[in-house]
């Protein structure tokens, strides 16, 4: 398969989000309904941060908070980078491999359209990238 941009791998997904008001408990049961391991937190419709797996795991969990009453916005990681729609598997990739994050929000324009995983991305384009990345000596 041919993936000419990350719009394409994300497309026929509905887009998995969260109100940064609502508690981390809600965030897990749209994760689970959708079956990702994160949400865009959305505020009128804008991207203000992303809620992962590993946030939820780290700063609720391990902290011994309670998920039925912690505030998505008090958890979650602000400003996240993105990756514009009509971006390339390496660049995303790359804005992955080098916040050390799995998850990108995808946007075309000023709507967000989706959450890519790394796990989304076919594993021949992450190989090649890794042959590139050692053959560049990075």
């Amino acid at each position: 398969m041919i993936v000419s941009n990350v719009a394409k791998l994300i497309q026929g997904q509905p887009l998995a989000s969260i109100n940064p008001s609502q508690t981390v408990r809600e965030a897990c049961h749209v994760m689970c309904e959708l079956d990702v391991g994160a949400v865009a937190v959305l505020d009128d419709g804008r991207l203000v941060g992303v809620l992962s797996e590993r946030d939820v795991i780290r700063k609720v969990n391990c902290a011994d908070r309670s998920s039925a009453e912690t505030v998505v916005h008090e958890i979650m990681t602000p400003s996240p980078k993105t990756i514009a729609a009509s971006g390339d598997l390496a660049q995303a990739l790359e804005i992955m491999s080098d916040g050390g994050f799995h998850h990108v929000p995808v946007i075309d324009g000023d709507a967000t359209i989706g959450v890519l995983s790394a796990d989304d991305i076919p594993e021949e384009y992450r190989m090649m990238l890794e042959r590139f990345k050692e053959m560049r000596g990075r």
